[in-house]
């Protein structure tokens, strides 16, 4: 027997769709009269970009500026390199620290291709330039009247053929010659020498001339191990010889004053006659200590041309560094300055021809 269904056949809808929520309700008069209206905001404002022209020119300024400032620091080295022993070691190793930099600046410039590292590039470049090729340069001076030729030869006790270093004495025709450290062999043999009438010997020095000389003593602060003075007689005036060796390494001259420059200066500004200032002095030609060498004296070896390394063993020749020298006071000129090597020294020697200045 059939039931009548308990819903009206109007009011009956599909399975599932009873769940639906109803629509909501309209607000009641007094809920509208207090809801505020909805205003449509604007859009917010997007922040306008500069031009594409202004940007590459900003951001190529700020490069160009960057790129001077870091150019402009190698130059700052002339401010500082009077500075305590920590800034003369910097600049016996100048040569090597500005190679790497240079290398590493052309690199990057033809890596990346920027003007800014190939400015950087051309500022060390130039640096290097005037910081290590500049205390070598020419200085050129009147030439001498009536020179002598002085050599000096450091031998370090090693050498025992006193007959080539009498031949490369001759090749040089060297008027005055200081050997230094000769082994005793060859000790013996320079002095018993014919081929120069006048010898003396002082210390570690051996002094060979074809002009009259004689030994002066040292005044008190200078070490005999280190120095030796005298005169020479020169026919047309006499003048004093200080011959200088130390055994210190460039670095040893760098972190202290091996042989006194202070005190040597000292005791030539006192003389009366010229003074000629030769051999081994163990500091490089970019210390303090050179500067004020050449303050007072000239430095004969850069008189006509451009004065060459002397530092012959490893790892100083990568140095790029002069320790001997061959020095005149201001009154004297000097000329032909000429370096030779001699076997088993460990620096080359150096001859030039000194003498009053030509008017």
């Amino acid at each position: 027997m059939s039931t009548q269904p308990k819903t009206k056949p109007e009011t009956w809808v599909p399975a599932g769709t009873e769940k639906k929520e109803a629509d909501p309700s309209p607000l009641t008069e007094p809920q509208a009269e207090h809801r505020k209206p909805r205003v449509a905001m604007p859009p917010p404002e997007k922040r306008r970009r500069a031009p594409r022209f202004r940007r590459r020119v900003r951001t190529y300024a700020t490069n160009v500026l960057w790129a001077a400032i870091a150019a402009a620091v190698p130059w700052l080295w002339f401010l500082v390199r009077d500075l305590g022993s920590a800034a003369q070691v910097i600049a016996l190793a100048l040569p090597v620290l500005v190679v790497a930099a240079f290398v590493g600046l052309a690199i990057s410039a033809l890596d990346e291709r920027k003007l800014s590292s190939l400015l950087v590039a051309v500022s060390v470049g130039a640096f290097a330039w005037v910081a290590i090729l500049g205390p070598r340069s020419v200085q050129p001076s009147a030439p001498p009247v009536d020179p002598v030729r002085v050599a000096s030869i450091a031998l370090d006790g090693s050498n025992l053929n006193a007959g080539a270093v009498l031949g490369t004495l001759a090749k040089q025709r060297a008027d005055l010659a200081v050997v230094v450290q000769p082994s005793k062999k060859a000790r013996a043999a320079l002095l018993r020498t014919d081929r120069y009438p006048f010898s003396l010997e002082s210390g570690r020095f051996v002094v060979l001339s074809s002009i009259p000389i004689r030994e002066l003593p040292l005044p008190k602060p200078l070490a005999s191990d280190l120095v030796a003075r005298f005169e020479v007689d020169r026919p047309d005036g006499a003048f004093i010889v200080y011959a200088v060796r130390t055994n210190d390494s460039p670095l040893d001259g760098a972190l202290k004053d091996p042989v006194g420059v202070d005190r040597i200066l000292d005791a030539a500004r006192a003389e009366r006659l010229p003074v000629v200032l030769t051999g081994d002095f163990g500091i490089g030609d970019r210390s303090t200590a050179y500067r004020t060498l050449t303050d007072t004296f000239r430095d004969a070896m850069r008189s006509d041309a451009r004065a060459e390394n002397t530092a012959a063993t490893f790892p100083w020749s990568l140095m790029f560094v002069r320790t001997s020298y061959t020095l005149t006071s201001s009154a004297w000129c000097a000329g032909q300055g000429a370096m030779f090597d001699v076997d088993d020294a460990s620096t080359v020697g150096l001859a030039a021809a000194v003498g009053p200045c030509r008017s």
